[in-house]
C-alpha cells in the first residue's frame, strides 16, 4: 500500500503526527483564546476551521453555553474530538472543501491552520469564512505578521504567510475590519477580524 502524496493529503501532514500532536499539545495561547471569546454569549454558534482534538480551549467556549462546530482533515484528530467533547459537533473534512456546514456563525476561529495552506487557498478560505459570518461577529486566526515562509517543525510541511496588510485586504473586501492583533506566550500571532453591521432598509 502507497503512502498518501502530499498533494492528496487535505490534512497538510497532520494526520501523520496526529498521535504525537495529541500527546504533546500545550496550553499555549489559551489566555489569548479565552480573552477573544468573552463576549460570546450561551447559545452564540462558534465554528472553529481546523479544530484539531480541540484542546486546549474547546471546553472553556462549551462552559460558557456556546454551540460549537468544528471541521478539520485528520480523521484521527476529529475522531479524538469527538471522543472528549460530545456535546460539540464536529466533521471530518478540509476547510478547502467544506460547507461549513452550511450555516451562519456568531463567530469563526482558525487556529494554526491559514499558514498551512497555499497563497491562493488562503485566501479562498478566509473569503469562505468571512461569507460566512454573521453581520457584528468576529473572525480570529492565527498567521506571522510579516511576509514570510518556512517549515513546520512538526509536519515538515511548507508554511507561509501572506503578511498582516494582504489578510487585511482579502477580508476588507468581505465588510471584515482588523480590530485587534494579539501574540500570545509562544510568539504565535493572532488577527481578529469584525464584520460590519448592514443596516436594515427602511419599510
Amino acid at each position: 500500500m502507497t503512502s498518501q502524496s502530499n498533494s492528496d493529503d487535505l490534512s497538510y501532514g497532520w494526520e501523520a503526527i496526529a498521535q504525537d500532536f495529541i500527546s504533546s499539545r500545550s496550553s499555549i495561547g489559551l489566555a489569548t483564546i479565552e480573552n477573544w471569546g468573552k463576549s460570546l454569549e450561551p447559545r452564540q454558534v462558534l465554528l472553529d476551521v481546523g479544530c484539531g482534538f480541540g484542546e486546549p480551549y474547546t471546553q472553556y467556549f462549551i462552559d460558557r453555553g456556546v454551540s460549537v462546530y468544528g471541521i478539520d482533515a485528520s480523521k484521527t484528530l476529529v475522531q479524538e474530538y469527538e471522543r472528549r467533547f460530545p456535546e460539540a459537533i464536529a466533521k471530518y473534512e478540509s476547510a478547502v472543501t467544506s460547507l461549513f456546514f452550511d450555516k451562519k456563525f456568531d463567530a469563526i476561529l482558525s487556529v494554526g491552520l491559514i499558514f498551512l495552506l497555499p497563497h491562493s487557498t488562503q485566501i479562498s478560505v478566509l473569503r469562505k469564512m468571512a461569507i460566512s459570518l454573521q453581520d457584528g461577529g468576529n473572525l480570529l486566526f492565527s498567521a506571522p505578521c510579516q511576509i514570510v515562509s518556512w517549515d513546520d517543525l512538526l509536519t515538515g510541511r511548507k508554511s507561509m504567510s501572506l503578511g498582516r496588510e494582504k489578510y487585511i485586504n482579502i477580508l476588507k473586501e468581505h465588510s471584515l475590519s482588523l480590530v485587534g492583533e494579539y501574540t500570545d506566550e509562544g510568539n504565535n500571532h493572532y488577527y481578529n477580524f469584525q464584520k460590519s453591521i448592514v443596516p436594515e432598509v427602511g419599510h
